[in-house]
């Protein structure tokens, strides 16, 4: 079973914090949950081991049309790959309903990568995943 690593409010003030710029100009926060895929599956390599489900709290400003610095500090925040996420939004206003959101590499500045997004209605196995996962009263 997949171990939970965080399951509540990620939260950001719309300042700067030293070289940290932050996810948006203005506050807000959202629902995220972050799994590990791949804590109990021995012998099994993972291409995404983590998995991010996050939604609207429906407070302050919202990351949905670009949600590439959200994710990028969410990653920063648990030490996470950005590219070894299977990053998921749930979608508050349509109950049941889920966006796969995949960052596709499109350039680099220094040390600074900039990703290309899409979204994509989720395949069936990772609408088990999700709905499994969503279920469980410990996540």
């Amino acid at each position: 079973m997949p171990v939970t690593i965080f399951n509540g409010i990620y939260s950001w003030d719309g300042k700067r914090h030293g070289k940290r710029e932050p996810v948006a100009w203005f506050p807000g926060s959202y629902y995220l949950q972050i799994f590990n895929l791949a804590e109990n599956g021995p012998g099994v390599t993972f291409l995404k081991p983590y998995l991010c489900i996050y939604s609207e709290t429906g407070k302050g400003h919202s990351i949905s049309a670009n949600p590439e610095k959200f994710a990028k500090q969410v990653c920063i925040d648990f030490a996470l790959e950005l590219e070894r996420v299977l990053w998921v939004e749930k979608i508050q206003r349509e109950h049941g309903r889920h966006e796969i959101i995949v960052f596709t590499r499109s350039n680099r500045l220094g040390e600074n990568l900039f990703y290309k997004l899409s979204k994509r209605p989720p395949t069936d196995a990772e609408s088990v995943l999700i709905d499994r996962l969503r279920e469980d009263p410990g996540c």
